[in-house]
C-alpha cells in the first residue's frame, strides 16, 4: 500500500466515531495521551491538553523527543508493540495497526512513570539535560515529571493490553475501509466494484469487470489500480476475505460453505488466500473472535 493511500486511510480512522469515542473514554479513564500516528519517524501531534508537561516541554527543546519512539531501519517493527523508556524514566508504548499483515500506523500512549523518582535518577536526568544545553533545576524537573500519573508496572501492562485489543478492532475497521469505494472515483470503477460485490460467489474475470466499467482491459487496470491502490486480482481476493470474515463471525457455516459462498475455487484455495492476507487460517480467525 502506497504512503498516500495509508495517510488517507489513517485520516479516515482518526475521524471515525469508533476512534474518537475510544480516545475520549481512554483519556478519561487512564489520564494518558493517545495518538494515531502513521510513522515512528514523524513528529507527534499530541493534543497539548493530553500530553504530559514533561514530554510537552521536551518536544519544544529536543528534536529526538519530537518523535519519541523510532525504529532504526536495521531493526524494523515485527508487528508487535514497541516499548521505550527515556533517559528520565518516562515510559512510552506504540501498538501497531495492521491491514492484511502490513503495519500502517501506531496507537501511541504512555508518557508515564512506573516508579517514584529517586534523588539519584533526578540528578542523572538533570545532568543529561545540561549536556543538551537545557538548564532545569532539580525542583523544576521533578515538578514536570511528577505532573502526570504514576502507574505500577502491572497497571500499565493492563492499560497496554486494553489498547492492543482495541488495535485489533480498529485494524478490522481499517481493512474494511481499505476496500470501500472512494467518493470521487470514476463511475466505471464504482460500477465494477458493485459488480464484484454482487457476483462474489461466481468466477469474476478482468474482462468482465472492464466491460462493466466500459473500458478496455489495459485502461481499466490502470484506472482501477489508481483508484484502489490494488490490482484487480488482489482487490477481488481481499473483498472475498472480508466477506468470509463476516461469515466466520456471524454464522456457524462450515468452511466449505463459506469458501464457495465467497467465490473461492476450493477450501484449500480459501485457506491459502485467507492466511496470505490475514496471517491466520479461517479456523484460527474464528477462534480469536
Amino acid at each position: 500500500m502506497e504512503q498516500k493511500a495509508i495517510d488517507r486511510l489513517l485520516d479516515e480512522l482518526r475521524a471515525s466515531d469508533v476512534f474518537r469515542e475510544y480516545e475520549q473514554a481512554y483519556n478519561e479513564v487512564t489520564h494518558l495521551p493517545l495518538v494515531l500516528r502513521s510513522s515512528l519517524d514523524d513528529a507527534i501531534d499530541f493534543d497539548p491538553n493530553q500530553e504530559s508537561d514533561f514530554c510537552h516541554f521536551m518536544r519544544q527543546h529536543n528534536d529526538s523527543c519530537k518523535t519519541c519512539i523510532h525504529v532504526e531501519e536495521s531493526n524494523p517493527s515485527n508487528g508487535e508493540s514497541i516499548h521505550k523508556t527515556c533517559f528520565a524514566g518516562v515510559h512510552v508504548t506504540a501498538v501497531p495497526i495492521k491491514v492484511h499483515q502490513n503495519v500502517i500506523g501506531y496507537l501511541q500512549t504512555g508518557e508515564v512513570l512506573l516508579e517514584k523518582l529517586t534523588p539519584e535518577k533526578l540528578e542523572e536526568s538533570t545532568r543529561q539535560l545540561l549536556d543538551w544545553g537545557i538548564n532545569l533545576s532539580h525542583e523544576d524537573l521533578k515538578h514536570l515529571l511528577e505532573s502526570g500519573p504514576i502507574l505500577s508496572p502491572k497497571q500499565y501492562e493492563a492499560v497496554i493490553k486494553m489498547l492492543e485489543i482495541f488495535a485489533k478492532h480498529i485494524s478490522e475497521v481499517a481493512a474494511k475501509i481499505s476496500v470501500s469505494p472512494e467518493l470521487n472515483e470514476p463511475d466505471g470503477i464504482k460500477k465494477s466494484r458493485d459488480y464484484i460485490q454482487k457476483h462474489l460467489d461466481e468466477k469474476i474475470t478482468l474482462d468482465q469487470a472492464a466491460s462493466v466499467a466500459n473500458m478496455s482491459a489495459s485502461h481499466f487496470c490502470r484506472v482501477f489500480k489508481k483508484a484502489t491502490d490494488m490490482n484487480f486480482s488482489e482487490y477481488v481476493a481481499r473483498i472475498r476475505v472480508e466477506r468470509a470474515k463476516e461469515m466466520l463471525v456471524e454464522s456457524n457455516y462450515t468452511m466449505a460453505h463459506i469458501a464457495y459462498d465467497c467465490g473461492f475455487n476450493s477450501v484449500t484455495d480459501f485457506n491459502r488466500t485467507f492466511k496470505k492476507i490475514t496471517g491466520l487460517t479461517p479456523t484460527e480467525f474464528r477462534k480469536d473472535t
